[in-house]
C-alpha cells in the first residue's frame, strides 16, 4: 500500500496455454458506472482506544459487511472494527472495537502490528487474514542503511475466523464462542497455529511451491510474498496475492479449511496431495488488493505490485468454477476503472452491499486524499458504485 507519513495522514493470452504471456488490456470500457454515493465512517478517536495507537481512518486496509454492519481494519492494529451503516443517510456511525488479542493467542501480543488486508463475511463466519509479508525498512534522515533492514511482525501470520453474532436491528458482532441456535452447536473462533516465527503456516506451506517459493523472503511491494484479499464461500478460502506477480500474471491461493480435534483451523489435503490449489489471472499486469463473492461471481480489486501509481480496476470472474490453473483475459472482464489520484485514495476494500434493485459495489482505500477526511470527526469517505 502507496503510504504517506502519519504526519500527513493525520491532515488529511488464452486460458488453454499455461505458457503463453498475458495479453494487452482490453478495449478501455465506457466508464458507465459511475461513483452514484458515497459513504461516510466515522470512527472513535484512537486516544480513546486503548489498542490503537494511530487514526483508523488513516490506514484502512479491508472492508466486509453482514447485515447492516460494516467491518473495516486498520493496517497499524490487531483488531477489527464495525460501524452501523444507514444507506438512507449515507453514514456509517456508533464506531466498536473489537481487539483480537482478546479471542486468539498471538504471538506479539494484543498490540502488535497484524497488517490485517482481508476481511470477508461467510456462513455466519467472519473470515480475518494479515499480510504474512515481509517488510523493509524505510530510510531515516541520517540512516539510510535502514533500507537493507527486512522485518517480520509476528502477528503478520494470521488467518482465522470467528462467529458473528446478530444483535438487535441487523447489527452484528464478531464473538469468541456463539451460544447455540435452534439446536445449532455451538461456534467457536479458531486461527491456523501460530509460530510466531517467519515460519508461519501457510508462508511455510507455501515455500514448497516452486511458483511462489522464490519470493517468501522478498519483501512486500517488491514482489515478494503478500496477501491482500480473501473471500470465503463455505469452508473454501480464496487468498488474493498483490505479489508475487509472475511475468504479469497475478496468483490467488484456494484453500479449504477443517477444524482439528484441537480446536484449530488447518487446510485439508487435495487429491494431488497438496494442501492448497493456485490459479494464474490475467489482470494486466497487475496484483490483487481484493476480493469478493458477488452470487457466483468472484469480483477481483487490482492494483500495482509496489508503492508507483497505477491505474485500479475490478475483474469479475464469471462463473469462478476455477476449471483451469490459468484464467486468460477472455473470462476476466473488467467491469471498473478507477480514477488515479495521485498521492494517494489507494483503494483497498471492495464488497457487495444491499439487495435486489439497491445493491451497490462499497470500496474503501488507504492513503485517503484530504476530501475524503476530517481529522476532528474521525471520518473516512467510501464510494459506492452501481453493480449490474
Amino acid at each position: 500500500m502507496a503510504r504517506r507519513s502519519k504526519a500527513q495522514a493525520a491532515k488529511a493470452a488464452t486460458s488453454d496455454d499455461a505458457e503463453a504471456s498475458p495479453k494487452g488490456p482490453a478495449p478501455f470500457p465506457e466508464l458507465d458506472r459511475d461513483r452514484v454515493a458515497t459513504v461516510d465512517m466515522l470512527f472513535t478517536h484512537h486516544d480513546r482506544i486503548a489498542h490503537v495507537d494511530d487514526p483508523i481512518w488513516a490506514d484502512v486496509s479491508s472492508l466486509a459487511a453482514a447485515g447492516r454492519t460494516l467491518f473495516v481494519t486498520c493496517d497499524e492494529t490487531a483488531s477489527v472494527e464495525g460501524l452501523d451503516w444507514d444507506p438512507d443517510t449515507g453514514r456509517a456511525l456508533d464506531h466498536r472495537s473489537y481487539p483480537l488479542g482478546l479471542v486468539f493467542e498471538l504471538p506479539a501480543g494484543a498490540r502488535g502490528e497484524m497488517d490485517i488486508e482481508g476481511l470477508a463475511v461467510s456462513d455466519g463466519w467472519l473470515w480475518v487474514c494479515g499480510s504474512h509479508g515481509l517488510k523493509r525498512g524505510k530510510p531515516g534522515s541520517k540512516k539510510f542503511k535502514d533500507l537493507a533492514s527486512i522485518d517480520w511482525d509476528p502477528n503478520r501470520g494470521f488467518l482465522g475466523r470467528l462467529p458473528l453474532v446478530e444483535r438487535s436491528g441487523g447489527r452484528f458482532e464478531p464473538v469468541a464462542v456463539s451460544d447455540p441456535i435452534d439446536g445449532a452447536p455451538e461456534r467457536r473462533a479458531a486461527m491456523l497455529p501460530m509460530t510466531g516465527t517467519r515460519d508461519a503456516y501457510l508462508r511455510k506451506l507455501l515455500a514448497k511451491d516452486p511458483l511462489i517459493a522464490p519470493f517468501i523472503d522478498l519483501p512486500c511491494k517488491e514482489n515478494g510474498f503478500d496477501i491482500e484479499g480473501i473471500a470465503a464461500r463455505g469452508n473454501e478460502v480464496i487468498l488474493g496475492l498483490r505479489g508475487p506477480v509472475l511475468r504479469g500474471w497475478a496468483l490467488i491461493v484456494r484453500l479449504e479449511m477443517k477444524e482439528t480435534q484441537a480446536g484449530e483451523l488447518k487446510p485439508v489435503k487435495r487429491e494431488d496431495g497438496r494442501r492448497y490449489a493456485i490459479h494464474a489471472l490475467d489482470l494486466n499486469g497487475q496484483g490483487i488488493r481484493d476480493l469478493a463473492w458477488d452470487g457466483d461471481r468472484l469480483l477481483i480489486l487490482s492494483g500495482a505490485i509496489s508503492d508507483h501509481e497505477a491505474l485500479q480496476s475490478v475483474f469479475a470472474l464469471d462463473p469462478a468454477d476455477f476449471d483451469r490453473e490459468v484464467i486468460g483475459a477472455d473470462r476476466l472482464p473488467r467491469i471498473l476503472d478507477l480514477v488515479i489520484q495521485r498521492g494517494g485514495d489507494n483503494a483497498e476494500g471492495l464488497e457487495i452491499v444491499g439487495e435486489g434493485a439497491d445493491r451497490r459495489l462499497m470500496i474503501v482505500y488507504d492513503s485517503p486524499h484530504n476530501h475524503r477526511t476530517d481529522a476532528d470527526e474521525g471520518r473516512l469517505t467510501g464510494d459506492l458504485f452501481t453493480l449490474d
